[in-house]
């Protein structure tokens, strides 16, 4: 059986962990799941086949009324060269924070975020791994501005300022204004596109298969946000996901499209308690190897006041 944490055991006090089960289901339970707030549900599942997992599942209704969603914005520097990294032609896009510290941030400059979830990968990704600063290598927009405008062809999550939802590889700089955020995911295939799971994307550097993980979803209507965490590294609790492994689970859970984010230390998860009024980070690191990392762009759920 799965061992949580004991955190985790108080905060699902209310019926919001699955049953354990022995691998994913074709369908996840949302009727076990908590709600945080209007439109915002949070459910873990284990599974133990093909390996342990521990999946924590948040699901956004992006029609909730005054439901907004945010990202990280640009750094006070931006467009400055790095000054913390050898290399002067990057340039600074992002400061880096903690998911926790990004929706702490937000709430003590009276924003009233729910939830929050890392998202993009960035660089410099040097040791010590403790650069101020993160620069994209793909198109960015965060809160109606363009906070990298580097072009790839890695496929984004774009969500406009009404709440209509996409994901894409294609998207006009002169419609940043009207986005909230567009953060693109770790890899140039979707790794669920249209309902199906294709083969997993090849990768140009060495990184390992099984492994923490974050990735996003969307249903297919675009009414439904997924956010998806899967703890890893740590045995007897849960070892990870592959890129299959984050489709199965997101497709169970209802999305048609996904992207696989950023993982690794990089993955968490972060809700708001409003009972406690205090926030709180379902899913763990293992505390030997990695703590939870200052990203350089992290997603948030908000509710206008």
């Amino acid at each position: 059986m799965v061992k949580r944490s004991v955190f985790a055991v108080f905060f699902l006090a209310a019926s919001a962990s699955a049953a354990f089960a022995a691998g994913c289901p074709d369908k996840i339970d949302w009727s076990r799941s908590k709600t945080i707030a209007p439109g915002v549900e949070y459910v873990c599942v284990d599974f133990d086949e093909p390996r342990l997992m521990a999946n924590h599942l948040v699901r956004v209704d992006l029609k909730t009324p005054g439901l907004r969603v945010t990202g990280t914005g640009r750094a006070a520097e931006w467009g400055e060269p790095m000054p913390d990294y050898a290399k002067k032609k990057i340039l600074v896009d992002t400061v880096r924070q903690t998911t926790r510290d990004f929706l702490e941030e937000h709430r003590r400059n009276g924003t009233n975020m729910v939830f929050a979830v890392n998202t993009s990968a960035w660089i410099p990704w040097k040791k010590p791994h403790n650069h101020k600063y993160g620069h994209f290598t793909n198109f960015l927009v965060s809160g109606g501005q363009v906070v990298s405008s580097t072009r790839k062809r890695c496929p984004m999550l774009v969500v406009h300022t009404n709440n209509t939802a996409k994901i894409t590889s294609k998207l006009d700089d002169r419609l940043a204004p009207s986005v909230s955020v567009a953060h693109p995911g770790y890899d140039v295939e979707q790794i669920l596109r249209a309902g199906e799971i294709p083969a997993p994307p090849r990768r140009k550097r060495r990184t390992p298969e099984v492994a923490p993980r974050t990735a996003l979803g969307l249903s297919a209507d675009g009414r439904w946000l997924y956010a998806l965490v899967v703890d890893g590294r740590q045995k007897g609790y849960s070892m990870g996901a592959t890129m299959q492994d984050l489709a199965r689970v997101l497709k169970a859970a209802g999305a048609s499209d996904a992207l696989n984010m950023d993982g690794g230390g990089s993955a968490t998860i972060v809700l708001w308690d409003g009972a406690k009024q205090e926030s709180v980070i379902p899913n763990r690191h293992n505390p030997k190897r990695e703590g939870y990392r200052a990203v350089a762009a992290n997603l948030g759920i908000y509710f206008e006041k």
